[in-house]
C-alpha cells in the first residue's frame, strides 16, 4: 500500500473519530427507574380487569341465589403451545387473551353481570403451527356445557353456549 492509501486511511480514521464524538454526545438525559418492580406488580394486582386476562384459574363470581351459576372458559392442549383469542358474552363484550398452555388448562372467569349475560362465546388459535389438539370449553357450575376442538396445526377453535339452550 502506498502513501496515498495510508493518507486515505488516515483521513477516514479522523472522519470516523469526529463522527463518533458528535454522535456520542447526547442531550437526552436518561432517568433511572426509581419505582421498584414490586410496586408496579402490586398496582397491577389491584386492577380487576387485568386479572381476567391472565392465564390460570380465575376466581368465579360467588354463587348468589337468583343469579346464574359461575361460568368459566377453559383452554387446553399440548403443553408449551402459545395461543391467543378472545372470550366473553353478548352483553359484556369480548376480552382478548394470550397465553402459553401449561400442564393444567387455562381457565377464565366469565363476567355474567348478575345473571343477565346472554350467550357466551370463545375463540382461540395456536400462535404457531404445532401438532396436537387445541380445545375450548364453557363450564357452568363446574360442568362442561359446550366444547370445541381442532387438531389442525394452525386452525381456530370456537365454542358458543347460551343459557336458554
Amino acid at each position: 500500500m502506498g502513501c496515498g492509501g495510508l493518507a486515505i486511511l488516515g483521513v477516514l480514521a479522523v472522519v470516523l473519530l469526529f463522527l463518533g464524538a458528535i454522535l456520542g454526545r447526547s442531550d437526552v438525559d436518561v432517568e433511572p427507574v426509581k419505582e421498584p418492580i414490586e410496586d408496579i406488580l402490586d398496582e397491577l394486582d389491584e386492577d380487576d380487569d387485568l386479572a381476567q386476562v391472565q392465564p390460570g384459574v380465575q376466581p368465579a363470581a360467588p354463587d348468589v341465589p337468583g343469579t346464574a351459576a359461575p361460568l368459566v372458559v377453559r383452554v387446553s392442549g399440548p403443553q408449551g403451545t402459545a395461543y391467543s383469542g378472545r372470550y366473553g358474552t353478548t352483553q359484556g363484550g369480548m376480552i382478548p387473551v394470550d397465553g402459553i398452555l401449561a400442564a393444567v388448562p387455562a381457565e377464565y372467569a366469565v363476567d355474567t353481570a348478575g345473571g343477565a349475560f346472554g350467550a357466551v362465546s370463545a375463540v382461540f388459535q395456536k400462535n404457531q403451527p404445532v401438532p396436537g389438539t387445541l380445545r375450548a370449553e364453557v363450564l357452568s357450575a363446574g360442568e362442561v356445557v359446550a366444547e370445541g376442538s381442532t387438531s389442525e396445526e394452525s386452525s381456530w377453535v370456537e365454542v358458543k353456549w347460551s343459557p336458554q339452550g
